[in-house]
């Protein structure tokens, strides 16, 4: 039998071999997910992929690789039509003005690790710098 100090001790010492990127990541990951769920799963659903011709997928979606525009689009929201999948959506996204700059942060993060190939966090200062300079989508 295991005893619980040593348990204890194990567990501690698993997390303090992650470096603090890691650690942020994951952070930021889980904050994203929760945020995902409240802002964006209703519409793109829990997996990604949408729902039928009215909203488009994220986990297929090339634009994950731009940070800039995903935070850009997250904040002030999309409009006209877009190309997914060979398929036409056109059905306008809602800004999100209310999210601050470490939500969206989060939200690129988990998209980017979730659908994205990022393995680490978008940090704070790349959706600050992208907010500034937003065109619109």
């Amino acid at each position: 039998m295991i005893k619980p100090a040593i348990l204890l001790l194990s567990v501690i010492s698993l997390f303090s071999c992650q470096s603090a990127s890691e650690l942020k990541s994951e952070q930021y990951f889980v904050e994203g997910y929760q945020l995902y769920t409240t802002y964006c799963a209703n519409c793109h659903q829990a997996d990604g992929k949408g729902m039928a011709n009215l909203y488009p997928p994220l986990a297929t979606s090339a634009r994950l690789s731009d940070k800039s525009a995903i935070a850009c689009i997250i904040r002030n929201g999309m409009k006209g039509t877009i190309l997914v999948d060979g398929k036409e959506f056109n059905r306008p996204m809602p800004a999100n003005p209310k999210l601050t700059e470490i939500e969206i942060a989060e939200l690129v993060s988990f998209l980017g690790m979730k659908w994205g190939k990022d393995s680490v966090y978008t940090p704070i200062e790349t959706v600050q710098a992208a907010l500034k300079d937003c065109k619109e989508y």
